[in-house]
């Protein structure tokens, strides 16, 4: 009786581990950092914007999904406006960019809003494949600017002044924008990729350089902006950014049409609610049999001796390949092609303290030891892992491989 009290004493301590271990906790602390979200009431979010469009009548539409399911999320098929934020907490997929594109071209507008001159803390995520994916999007090349002296006091600055250019809809009724940067503030600047140069209404004050495209898709239309805080709930009643909101809206929709925040790309997702599934009463009733019906065949009559088996020397042969063959099949190729690219990078930045994943390229892709083509055989393979292709593991390890005896 004595050895069962033991046993059951030590399957309760067992259990109680595993519920500490793999269950969901309340967070000690709340999280500081806010992601513009329509839902969102901190300052870099659009709880705003939100209530306002109510008070309109103007359908909003939170996406919580990838943007093939745009269509099926609205009443109408054209005359809509999605406004999305970069850079993104989920990067969209190839796959994505071209079912947006395509519902675009059809009559709809996308309004993108890129956090490239101001810097509020939620853009601090690193996405070494935004300039590309911007591109491919917008048909602008985004290149960051070198920093001069006269720049210094700008940079520094919480506020950034943007003034309109000329005449257009858009801009009645607005002469001076503010975005709110956390952090210091950037310069880039805007290259058209086929040689066509989208309409400019917007400039910094500063400096005089564009921070607002509008560029036609199709029978639809993207309009771009420079700044990702200048509609969010600490901005949006600054100087004229609410007139520019208004004229935005009321340009680009269509009868019936909606106005979306892509939710979905900031991490409000509905792929997967843990939340939900952890409050269902169904997996705590299911939970709780388990765990009755466990103790009992513990507790129970169960020969508490272990049986004796033969003890027979294992084959390391066979270990090691029974773990490939089980890593082959579990993990993704495109996930172990960006680990191993990642890897790679990260020993260069360490080696060479270089701050940012930008710098890191242009410092590969100007040794002479290194090929253009190995360069470019290794963008491709991590755009693709990132993109979650599929991705040769064997050339990509001999490319690491013999880029890692040249850097050396």
């Amino acid at each position: 009786m004595r050895e069962r009290l033991l046993v059951l004493a030590f399957a309760a301590g067992a259990l109680a581990l595993f519920y500490a271990l793999f269950f969901p906790k309340p967070a000690a602390t709340p999280q500081t950092l806010v992601f513009p979200l329509s839902g969102e009431s901190g300052p870099e979010g659009y709880l705003a914007v939100w209530r306002w469009l109510g008070e309109r009548h103007v359908p909003e539409v939170s996406l919580r999904y990838r943007y093939d399911r745009l269509p099926g999320l609205l009443k109408h098929a054209t005359g809509n406006l999605l406004i999305a934020n970069l850079p993104q907490q989920v990067p969209a997929r190839s796959a994505e960019l071209t079912d947006l594109a395509s519902w675009v071209k059809r009559g709809n507008t996308l309004l993108l809003l890129t956090a490239l001159e101001d810097t509020p803390l939620w853009s601090l995520t690193d996405d070494p494949l935004l300039a590309e994916r911007l591109e491919r999007m917008t048909g602008l090349r985004f290149s960051r600017l070198e920093l001069k002296k006269s720049d210094l006091k700008s940079i520094a600055a919480d506020r950034l002044d943007l003034a309109s250019r000329g005449v257009h809809p858009l801009l009645a009724g607005v002469r001076h924008v503010t975005a709110v940067s956390t952090l210091p503030a950037r310069h880039w600047r805007a290259t058209p990729r086929n040689g066509l140069v989208p309409l400019e209404l917007v400039t910094r004050a500063d400096g005089g350089d564009p921070v607002f495209w509008v560029e036609r898709a199709g029978a639809g239309q993207i309009l771009i902006m420079s700044v990702g805080s200048a509609f969010s709930n600490a901005a949006v009643g600054l100087t004229d950014n609410a007139q520019l909101l208004s004229n935005l809206i009321a340009w680009s929709l269509g009868p019936g049409g909606a106005v979306i925040f892509d939710d979905a790309h900031q991490g409000q997702t509905a792929f997967y609610d843990g939340k939900a599934f952890f409050a269902d009463s169904r997996l705590h009733a299911t939970l709780g049999w388990i765990v009755l019906l466990w103790l009992a065949f513990v507790a129970g009559s169960v020969p508490l001796r272990a049986l004796r088996q033969a003890w027979h020397p294992p084959d390391e042969t066979a270990y090691v390949e029974a773990s490939a063959h089980y890593f082959a099949a579990v993990v993704p190729s495109s996930d172990a092609a960006q680990r191993l690219i990642e890897e790679f990078l990260a020993g260069l930045r360490a080696r060479l303290r270089l701050g940012d994943s930008a710098s890191l390229w242009e410092w590969l892709e100007a040794q002479a030891s290194v090929s253009e083509a190995e360069c470019r055989a290794l963008h491709a393979a991590y755009a693709s892992a990132c993109a979650g292709e599929r991705v040769d593991l064997v050339k990509l390890q001999n490319l690491l491989a013999e880029l890692k005896r040249k850097v050396e």
